[in-house]
């Protein structure tokens, strides 16, 4: 996919980690997926982003004790405007975790917890639009809530970020739908009332593109990390889940 300059409302424009150990996290997503790390320095807060082929795929900060929240990725989904979409967000249900404000020159930021209380962001681009590149190797590929809500969010966000739902299955077993912007694909939502274990709150999860599952996967214990799931086919293709050194959840996923 080439890179990208604008986005829709309503799309998944960027990721950031929420480390509570920044530089072990840099170690272990560089050294797994080929990321180079840039520190942006004392004015943003050491924020670092991770660039791929000198492109930016996503972001790292540091999560201190005095937060309240567990490490973990944060997706955001474009804003044309973040102070207006976050009113609308609360006014469909969203519980408003940080107020929408400037980041310097970048853009500007909102961090909300939909009606399952999944959190998610919201991010207007300036100076960083958002990823640069995404949908291949190296970069996400894919993003996914996994709520005990499923009525609710299937309803709240396409109400608030405009998507057009797609429903791709409705049954006991497996209920899923995908949101779509301009027709295409962007996030899904899937019924993991029966999935989640006991005590896991609902949560977005992202998928990063790799050229293969099996030999990604091998690596990651070595990395400090642990395999929650071994790779296996899929129809959308082989893919395989995983925490980072701090218990983080991702996925990793090959064509």
């Amino acid at each position: 996919m080439p890179s990208r300059e604008t986005f829709r409302d309503g799309m998944p424009c960027w990721i950031d980690l929420a480390s509570s150990d920044p530089a072990q996290s840099a170690r272990f997503y560089s050294g797994l997926f080929g990321w180079d790390v840039e520190d942006l320095g004392p004015d943003y807060g050491h924020y670092t982003k991770f660039l791929r082929k000198g492109k930016a795929v996503a972001g790292l900060i540091a999560n201190s004790n005095e937060s309240g929240s567990p490490d973990g990725w944060i997706t955001y989904f474009a804003a044309g405007n973040v102070r207006d979409l976050t009113e609308k967000a609360a006014l469909a249900g969203a519980e408003i975790l940080i107020k929408p404000f400037e980041v310097s020159d970048q853009g500007s930021v909102a961090h909300l917890a939909d009606p399952s209380g999944a959190t998610f962001g919201l991010w207007q681009g300036k100076k960083l639009p958002g990823f640069e590149l995404h949908g291949e190797p190296g970069a996400a590929v894919w993003h996914e809530l996994m709520t005990r809500q499923y009525r609710l969010c299937v309803d709240f966000y396409p109400r608030v970020l405009g998507w057009e739902p797609q429903v791709e299955s409705d049954t006991e077993d497996f209920r899923y739908t995908t949101g779509l912007v301009e027709g295409d694909q962007q996030a899904g939502i899937m019924d993991a009332a029966n999935l989640l274990r006991e005590g896991a709150p609902s949560a977005w999860g992202v998928y990063f593109g790799v050229e293969n599952t099996d030999a990604v996967a091998a690596r990651i214990p070595e990395a400090g990390g642990t395999v929650t799931s071994e790779p296996q086919d899929s129809p959308y293709g082989r893919v395989c889940s995983a925490t980072d050194p701090s218990g983080v959840a991702f996925w990793i996923n090959s064509r």
